[in-house]
């Protein structure tokens, strides 16, 4: 019977995690280019939204390059992305979730992925960028907040998680005992 180890190295976690974190960001960049469209009539909101934590309110004026914010939003959404990716794989690590059931994981992407809408643009965004949360409407926060973090960003993070397994060994037997395992006395004459 194998038995399942968590190996729980930073070097997997932040290589983990940004690629969880950059893949969830991809889907859910693109969910959001298509909310935009739907909701605002124009694909560019999105980036133009992120650019303005740069470049403030000039970012959302028509004469502004759209080439500067494609780029600078793709850059601070990727950023974004792989940095709450590794929190996420982080925190899995710590508490010794890596090796969760697949379902479970999934709920844990759409809690983590709530509380970062929670505390980035309900909290961080009217404080740091007052000039953005008139942005944030009550259609935008429903689909952001519930509609494409919980049921998008989040999962898309748990589902890499479940799926990869960073960190879990499927047998400790092909590495080695973990620290710390019980080895009861040998008697000598019985080798």
């Amino acid at each position: 019977m194998a038995v399942i180890v968590e190996r729980r190295d930073i070097d997997t976690v932040v290589v983990h995690g940004s690629l969880a974190g950059l893949a969830a960001g991809l889907v859910l960049g693109a969910a959001a280019v298509v909310s935009s469209v739907i909701l605002a009539g124009s694909a560019w909101m999105p980036f133009r939204f992120a650019a303005a934590f740069v470049v403030g309110p000039d970012a959302f004026d028509r004469d502004f390059p759209l080439a500067i914010t494609i780029l600078l939003g793709s850059v601070i959404h990727f950023t974004l992305a792989a940095l709450f990716g590794v929190l996420f794989v982080g925190l899995l690590a710590l508490t010794y979730q890596l090796s969760a059931r697949f379902w479970l994981l999934i709920v844990y992407g759409a809690a983590f992925a709530f509380g970062i809408w929670e505390i980035n643009f309900l909290g961080a965004v009217p404080t740091l960028f007052p000039f953005l949360a008139g942005r944030l409407d009550l259609a935008t926060q429903l689909w952001n907040g519930i509609g494409s973090y919980v049921l998008i960003y989040g999962p898309a993070l748990g589902l890499y998680v479940a799926l990869v397994r960073p960190g879990v060994i499927g047998d400790w037997h092909a590495v080695g005992p973990p620290a710390g395992t019980y080895a009861p006395p040998r008697d000598p004459e019985e080798d």
